[in-house]
């Protein structure tokens, strides 16, 4: 199987999926990446079956990245932690396997978290949250500190 890796922004992904559908000749493993709405890759899955060639099996998962601005290459190469989202599956989590076999050379097998593909899809929002929420409280309380 061969790795795909989706890095596309949204309106893109169903047309970048059906391209996938159309022109691969055997079982894929497709990455979503990007920042994207949760229960995309369900999305993405409905769209490669009803546009492949029978007989051709796609894996997804969702890997999404967590680079800051300024320091991409730096995380990209000693990461805090890795995300490999999958469906639950026998099928599933052999492709989460190959993936954490790319990672595992150079990131340590510690900080590889394998998990359902739905919480590796939120976990990205809910950093983004978290980080809004951060901000929010700190302008507020410079707010505070200048009345």
């Amino acid at each position: 199987m061969m790795i795909i890796i989706i890095r596309l922004y949204y309106r893109y992904i169903e047309s970048a999926t059906r391209r996938i559908a159309e022109v691969a000749k055997s079982s894929k493993i497709v990455i979503e990446k990007s920042t994207v709405p949760c229960r995309t890759a369900e999305s993405m899955r409905s769209i490669l079956e009803a546009n492949s060639t029978h007989g051709i099996q796609f894996d997804i998962l969702s890997n999404p990245e967590f680079l800051a601005e300024g320091t991409a290459i730096q995380d990209l190469n000693n990461p805090d932690r890795v995300l490999i989202g999958g469906l639950q599956t026998p099928e599933g989590m052999r492709a989460q396997a190959k993936l954490a076999e790319v990672y595992a050379r150079w990131v340590p097998r510690e900080k590889i978290i394998t998990m359902n593909l739905w919480s590796s899809e939120l976990s990205k929002l809910v950093s983004y949250s978290y980080t809004f929420m951060f901000l929010l409280f700190f302008k507020f309380c410079c707010f505070l500190f200048s009345l």
